[in-house]
């Protein structure tokens, strides 16, 4: 008999969260059955020392859904790629092991799926059609900034829902980027700070950033501040230019394709489709993010009125 295919992949990357994995994993497992009875749960595990490593054996071995993926590298992009992989499903749920996830979303998933698009749903969890990512050239291994790096690509060449809701009940409270990253590091001072330059040389090859985009995230900063992250900028784009790993140029900054994919997106009204008489989008951004697209992006700029109702302040 052959193989049942599954329709759904849940798939991340997971290293040293020991203290969320379990939670975060019963939450997708909630909301996988939630939407179709055919599903699997890939986890990259990377050579976590908390524990994490060891439940994951335990689990995959009394749980035929999970597979888990080993591997040694400490690079997200490297885990999402792998997990990608080793995945069968038509549909690529990407997950953050350190999030729960509410079950709240199996309606909006089973809506899109049914849909056969060839576009990505956005939302607190994303999925994107396999032929897609496979067709857009799938995740690189990048540091950070590796979501940004192929739902660029993605939203360029096919397009996007989105939906995010906005909601407190959406997800848990995640990690900050700092957290995140730390849990990637073992060492003292000088192992945090390279980890931290690292993400931001990614960071800036999965945008496509100039210094000057970053700055723009930095108005309001005091002065002193500014200047330790341009001179933080200017040494990330130094090791950028010298990175095997390129930016693709898709005639803007990646960042903002993204984001003015999404703005797009609610004033079309594309969320309809997914929760008919619902409630609207509504993405949280921060001081920062909007001082940047008020500054860069012309979207933005023309609809800023039209876009306040589906905007709001982290």
């Amino acid at each position: 008999m052959a193989a049942v295919v599954p329709l759904l992949s849940f798939c991340a990357t997971n290293l040293n969260t020991r203290d969320r994995i379990e939670a975060s994993l019963a939450s997708i497992a909630a909301l996988g059955g939630a939407v179709e009875d055919s599903y699997e749960i890939v986890v990259a595990e990377g050579p976590s020392d908390d524990g994490a490593s060891e439940w994951l054996t335990t689990e995959s071995g009394r749980n035929p859904r999970l597979h888990v993926v080993r591997h040694t590298a400490r690079n997200r992009g490297y885990g999402r790629r792998r997990a990608f992989e080793a995945s069968h499903g038509r549909w690529i749920i990407p997950f953050d092991t350190s999030l729960l996830y509410s079950v709240e979303y199996g309606r909006i998933l089973a809506r899109f799926a049914g849909f056969g698009s060839s576009k990505m749903l956005f939302s607190e969890i994303c999925a994107l059609p396999r032929a897609t990512v496979d067709a857009s050239g799938g995740w690189r291994d990048l540091v950070g900034g590796e979501d940004v790096d192929l739902y660029a690509r993605v939203i360029a060449k096919f397009g996007v829902v989105a939906y995010p809701t906005g909601a407190p009940t959406s997800q848990s409270a995640t990690l900050d980027s700092y957290a995140r990253q730390m849990r990637y590091v073992r060492g003292g001072r000088f192992a945090r700070a390279r980890r931290m330059y690292a993400v931001q040389r990614d960071q800036m090859i999965a945008s496509h950033a100039t210094i000057g985009d970053l700055m723009a995230f930095n108005r309001k900063k005091s002065l002193r501040a500014r200047l330790a992250r341009r001179a933080f900028f200017t040494l990330a784009a130094v090791g950028a230019g010298f990175s095997k790993i390129r930016p693709v140029e898709l005639g803007t900054n990646n960042y903002l394709l993204v984001r003015e994919g999404l703005f797009a997106s609610f004033l079309a009204g594309d969320w309809k489709s997914l929760a008919p008489g619902g409630p609207s989008p509504r993405l949280p951004l921060t001081d920062d993010e909007f001082a940047f697209l008020e500054s860069r992006s012309p979207f933005y700029q023309r609809h800023a009125t039209e876009l306040a109702p589906y905007l709001g302040r982290k």
